[in-house]
């Protein structure tokens, strides 16, 4: 092994306190810092925004229970939904919110997508179920939209919906409601087939006016949705046709098949 020699060992004593003081040093362990900070709020975020996947799900969950529900019954559940939407708003989406002050929302945007379409869906199909309606997404960010008092001043907190993420929170809409018409033929609510029918062709002239976009997981969503919209409309037409001369109960294990690969989702 070589030995170290007195003046070397000297350079490196003389150097190390001089390399630790310069100016380039100080400023790359403030970008170490900002880096690291930076990735630890993402990592938060990220966090949160699964949790809002795994609670938005369960809503979703519990919104299909209710064909063929009593009204007393129907009315706990939508009762219990939209108390468990408005949790959601005031703690998991509030603490994002809280997150992203004084920070430029755009940065840490993929961090909460996924739970932010996770809960679009929830919300638009809890409001589709109460109003017969699509939620605007003026609405949605209205929501989202919070204000904390401090010194009789209002400061403004909010998650920001862009319209991308509002689009394809609506894309999967369009599958929770054609699983919803699906399982209202087995218990007799025929109309409301027929009303998620003529909802999802007006989705689908929306769909249509965006044209050609370059964006792969909306054409992604949007091909799933066509599939959903023609077994709405192949269900709607066969129950027009042969309502009258099969039972309702019979009919679901017919209109069943339409739904074979939706049926395998796993809700938590």
């Amino acid at each position: 092994m070589s030995k170290v020699t007195d003046k070397e060992k000297n350079v490196k004593q003389d150097t190390s306190p001089v390399l630790q003081d310069t100016p380039l040093m100080t400023m790359f362990r403030e970008y170490s810092k900002f880096l690291v900070d930076r990735n630890d709020k993402y990592e938060r975020i990220y966090k949160t925004s699964r949790d809002i996947t795994v609670r938005s799900k369960r809503i979703i969950f519990s919104l299909h229970r209710l064909p063929g529900m009593e009204n007393e019954e129907r009315e706990k559940v939508l009762t219990s939904a939209a108390s468990d939407l408005q949790d959601i708003e005031k703690t998991l989406m509030k603490y994002i919110a809280q997150e992203l002050v004084d920070e430029e929302p755009y940065q840490y945007v993929y961090a909460y997508s996924g739970g932010l379409q996770e809960y679009i869906e929830a919300l638009s199909f809890y409001h589709y179920l109460t109003t017969d309606a699509i939620i605007s997404h003026d609405e949605v960010q209205k929501r989202l939209t919070f204000g904390d008092a401090e010194d009789d001043v209002v400061v403004p907190l909010n998650v920001l919906v862009q319209p991308k993420e509002y689009i394809l929170g609506i894309a999967d809409l369009t599958g929770e409601l054609m699983r919803f018409c699906i399982k209202c033929v087995s218990t007799g609510e025929f109309e409301v087939c027929y009303g998620i029918c003529d909802v999802l062709k007006k989705m689908n002239a929306g769909f249509l006016s965006l044209g050609y976009i370059h964006l792969r997981e909306l054409h992604h969503k949007i091909t799933v949705f066509r599939s959903s919209l023609h077994k709405v409309e192949e269900a709607c037409y066969s129950l027009q046709l042969r309502k009258s001369e099969v039972p309702a109960e019979m009919l679901g294990d017919v209109f069943a098949l339409y739904d074979t690969n939706e049926q395998n989702q796993d809700y938590i």
